[in-house]
């Protein structure tokens, strides 16, 4: 096979959370719930049987998940992490040259799985725009990362019309959704739903994921997937995930309160977008430049430089004297004038 022919070498997409290089400050870079990890779930983990290879086909997995959401376990897909699953999705449904789009900037996972299909991706704002005739795929961040925008209900109708006719899969990411009030989108064959309840509760090493979806997307999705795709830790997290639902209710008031908070204390420092999510983004300037100096700080935030957004940080609320650290970090980055007048020094021409 010729070079041309098989699949480009892309380097890898940039994320929040630890890298190459090693940090021991406080990571705000994570959309992770700060007061996790849920001790049920980290027990389930913990008490899994490593001994034993698992059921390949995880029906047990499937049907809890199943049940919990009033659907049948042939259509329940799972994945080690919503990657996987956004780089399957890929795989199985976009031939090639086939358009995909993104409503706002797309998660990174996504735009590589798409870049390796060389397939175009077209990012819009705005979805009663026209979109390209051979749209195979349709990305929604519901809410979205970084801006945690949504689709809102009024719009549905008319993206499932056009979903309808031009054979398009919608691929709604939930990854927040625990975090808002927001209602699941519509039930409809177009639609599939990607879930990743690592995030929500504080357990976003074990990578737990999972798609509802039709029964023959699922099984397109599995034909993709090694044999034993889950550790028996990660299946065992899913498994027990409809009964441990008590963390949330304890702790997202929390988190929300929180980033409602740290959201107020940042406007004095610049534009913020904040809506609900655990996460915001601030406009500051230069990022990249922030970013840097806020890392010797031993603050570690997220450059929205990936997402198209150079101009902004994204951080994720964090318990409150880390917050502050955070708010007295960058009031000192980004008017060191003031934060030295504040503190009673000098400042020289």
């Amino acid at each position: 096979m010729t070079p041309a022919a098989l699949p480009p070498l892309l380097p890898r997409a940039a994320h929040g959370g630890p890298g190459q290089v090693p940090f021991s400050g406080l990571d705000f870079s994570v959309n992770s719930n700060p007061f996790g990890p849920n001790p049920a779930l980290l027990q389930a983990v913990r008490d899994a049987d490593r001994t034993q290879y698992p059921d390949p086909t995880y029906h047990a997995v499937r049907e809890a998940l199943a049940a919990w959401h009033g659907t049948t376990p042939a259509q329940v897909a799972l994945s080690t992490g919503a990657s996987d699953l956004l780089h399957r999705c890929v795989r199985a449904l976009v031939p090639p040259g086939a358009a995909v789009l993104s409503l706002h900037a797309p998660f990174g996972e996504l735009a590589r799985a798409v870049a390796l299909a060389r397939s175009p991706l077209s990012v819009l704002d705005d979805l009663t725009r026209p979109w390209p005739a051979d749209t195979a795929l349709l990305y929604v961040g519901q809410p979205h990362n970084p801006t945690g925008r949504i689709l809102p209900a009024s719009a549905w109708p008319l993206v499932l019309r056009r979903a309808e006719e031009q054979g398009t899969l919608i691929v709604v990411d939930e990854a927040y959704a625990p975090f808002t009030t927001l209602d699941p989108p519509p039930a409809h064959p177009q639609v599939l739903r990607l879930l990743s309840p690592g995030k929500a509760h504080g357990l976003v090493g074990a990578r737990p994921a999972y798609a509802l979806a039709s029964a023959d997307l699922c099984a397109r999705l599995d034909n993709l997937a090694p044999a034993w795709h889950l550790s028996a830790g990660t299946a065992a997290l899913l498994e027990r995930l409809p009964g441990a639902s008590a963390f949330l209710d304890e702790t997202l008031p929390q988190v929300q309160a929180g980033a409602a908070q740290l959201a107020g204390q940042l406007r004095a420092l610049g534009e913020v977008e904040h809506h609900g999510t655990p996460f915001l983004t601030l406009r500051v300037g230069e990022a990249a430049a922030v970013t840097s100096q806020l890392w010797a700080r031993g603050i570690k935030v997220r450059d929205c430089a990936s997402y198209g957004l150079p101009g902004c940080i994204r951080v994720s609320t964090r318990p409150p004297e880390q917050n502050a650290a955070l708010v007295a970090a960058l009031r000192a980055v980004l008017a060191p004038a003031e934060s030295s007048q504040a503190l009673g020094g000098e400042t020289h021409e």
